[in-house]
C-alpha cells in the first residue's frame, strides 16, 4: 500500500485518534498507525452482524498468521469494506516493520477480546440473547481490546523515544492499561442502546450509574499518565483522547436513556489545539 493510500485509508476509519497518530515522531508513527489499522481491521470483521459467525470467528482465528488474499464477502459497505479488502497489503507492510513481533504479541491479545466478544453474545440455544456481561468480564474484556493497547503505546513509546515519561516503565504500565480500560468503558457507555439492540449488553441499566462513577474514577489514570509524558506533542497525542473521552462521558451523562451522542467536530479540532499548546 502507497502511503498517500495509506493516509487518506486511516482518515476515512479513525476521525478523532488519527489526529494523535499524526502528531507523533516518525520513529514511532509507523509502528502505531499500523497497529491500530490491523486492530480496526480485525474489529470490522468481528462487527459485521451480516456475515455469519462461525465465518468471522474462523477469519480472526487465522489472524495474524493467515488471511485470504481476496477478501470474503462479509456483507460491509463504504470504508469499513474499504478496510478488510486491505487487510492483506496491511499485513505485507507489517513482514517489513522492525517492531513487527511487538505488533503481532499485541494483536493477539486484541484478537482474543474481538473472538471473545462474539462467542461470548451468542443466542441461547432456545434463541434468546446472551445475559450482561458481569463485572469481571467487563473488567477482562476491557483489558484484552483496549487496555493491552495502553500497555503496547508505552513499551513502544518507552523503546524508542528517550525520555518518553518520569515514571519507570513497570511503574506506567498499570496505569496505561486503566486508562485504555477507561477509553473503552467510555465508547461502551455511550453505545450501550445500539449494542443491545444486537443482543450485546456490556452493561446492564442497574449498572450504569455505577459504571458511569467507575470510568470516572479510571479516567484519573488518564491524568496521571499524560501528566508523566515529557516530550510536549507525545503529551499531547495522550491529552487529547482524554479531554475527547471526558467530553463524551457528560453527553452520556445527559442522555442517560441511551441516546447516541457525538463530540462536535469543531470541539474535536479546540481540543487538539489545547492538547498541543499545553
Amino acid at each position: 500500500m502507497d502511503t498517500y493510500a495509506f493516509e487518506v485509508l486511516l482518515k476515512r476509519v479513525a476521525r478523532s485518534f488519527q489526529l494523535s497518530l499524526r502528531i507523533l515522531p516518525s520513529s514511532i508513527r509507523s509502528t502505531l498507525t499500523l497497529a491500530y489499522m490491523l486492530a480496526r481491521a480485525s474489529d470490522t470483521i468481528a462487527d459485521a452482524s451480516s456475515a455469519p459467525e462461525f465465518q468471522r470467528v474462523a477469519l480472526l482465528r487465522a489472524l495474524p498468521d493467515f488471511y485470504p488474499e481476496k477478501s470474503p464477502d462479509l456483507g460491509l459497505q463504504g470504508d469499513e469494506k474499504d478496510l478488510v479488502k486491505r487487510l492483506p497489503e496491511l499485513l505485507e507492510v507489517l513482514k517489513t516493520l522492525p517492531d513487527a513481533p511487538a505488533v503481532v504479541e499485541a494483536w493477539r491479545v486484541i484478537l482474543r477480546g474481538q473472538i471473545f466478544d462474539i462467542e461470548r453474545f451468542r443466542p441461547t440455544e432456545s434463541g434468546e440473547t446472551a445475559s450482561p456481561l458481569s463485572p469481571e468480564e467487563l473488567d477482562e474484556y476491557t483489558y484484552l481490546v483496549a487496555g493491552s493497547v495502553g500497555e503496547f503505546w508505552t513499551r513502544i513509546c518507552c523503546q524508542h523515544i528517550p525520555g518518553y515519561t518520569s515514571k519507570s516503565l513497570e511503574d506506567l504500565l498499570p496505569v496505561a492499561r486503566r486508562f485504555g480500560q477507561a477509553l473503552q468503558l467510555v465508547n461502551i457507555l455511550r453505545d450501550r442502546r445500539s449494542d443491545a439492540d444486537i443482543g450485546r449488553v456490556y452493561i446492564p441499566d442497574q449498572r450504569f450509574y455505577a459504571e458511569m462513577e467507575h470510568v470516572g474514577e479510571l479516567l484519573t489514570a488518564g491524568d496521571e499518565y499524560t501528566v508523566s509524558v515529557v516530550p510536549r506533542m507525545l503529551r499531547a497525542a495522550c491529552s487529547l483522547p482524554l479531554d475527547l473521552a471526558r467530553r463524551t462521558l457528560a453527553l452520556v451523562a445527559e442522555h442517560p436513556l441511551g441516546e447516541r451522542v457525538k463530540v462536535p467536530r469543531y470541539i474535536v479540532w479546540f481540543a487538539l489545539i489545547r492538547a498541543m499548546l499545553r
